[in-house]
């Protein structure tokens, strides 16, 4: 079967009982989506593309430009494969059906504010996460717990080295507006967070 990848996308493949996955990962992006093939008990193969993410999620869209392309590739290489006739459910990928995985427990923090006592930031820690792609990853799956929360939201990685005897992580904030991943130590991120907090009642977020 010909099929190439842009350099920058990597894939693993499932071996199931009847069929096959393939998911698609990106090196900033995290996973873009799975492709699943199975067969049917009337001999035909049946392939469904899935674009990971929540469909309210605007980088579901980001990870659907990039992997539409590929899922398209990927059905007409395997329908020049087995023929015309022997594949059903290709096409266009369906957007936030997120791929089936392991329940996961990812802890999180509910900060209140300091004046009126309710919730006014959400911090969630993916305390496995030292790449952007697992900062990525965490954000996606989380995305539904701080869109319907809406609070300010940052997600905080693993520790990655040291600054001045400081431990040093990736902060991702993720609401209400989207920031770059930057790298700082707990001192830092209180600062950032102890500025922020005030401004819950009434105020404007930066």
């Amino acid at each position: 079967m010909n099929f190439s990848l842009p350099p920058e996308v990597t894939v693993q493949s499932q071996v199931l009982n009847d069929g096959k996955i393939y998911q698609f990962h990106h090196p900033t992006l995290g996973l873009l989506g799975r492709i699943v093939l199975q067969d049917n008990p009337d001999g035909l193969c049946h392939i469904s593309s899935e674009v990971a993410g929540d469909p309210n999620d605007p980088m579901t869209e980001t990870r659907a430009q990039i992997f539409e392309p590929l899922s398209q590739q990927l059905c007409a290489a395997v329908e020049a494969a087995l023929g015309k006739g022997r594949q059903t459910g290709a096409g266009k990928p369906n957007t936030g059906i997120s791929p089936t995985a392991p329940k996961e427990r990812i802890a999180s923090q509910q900060i209140p504010c300091p004046k009126c006592g309710e919730i006014a930031a959400l911090l969630i820690f993916a305390n496995q996460a030292k790449e952007i792609a697992e900062m990525e990853d965490c954000a996606r799956k989380t995305y539904s717990i701080y869109e319907e929360l809406d609070v300010v939201t940052w997600i905080i990685g693993a520790t990655v080295g040291t600054l001045k005897g400081d431990p040093i992580a990736p902060i991702l904030r993720v609401w209400p507006q989207r920031h770059a991943i930057k790298y700082g130590s707990p001192k830092m991120f209180d600062a950032e967070l102890n500025a922020i907090l005030p401004r819950h009642c009434g105020g404007r977020l930066p």
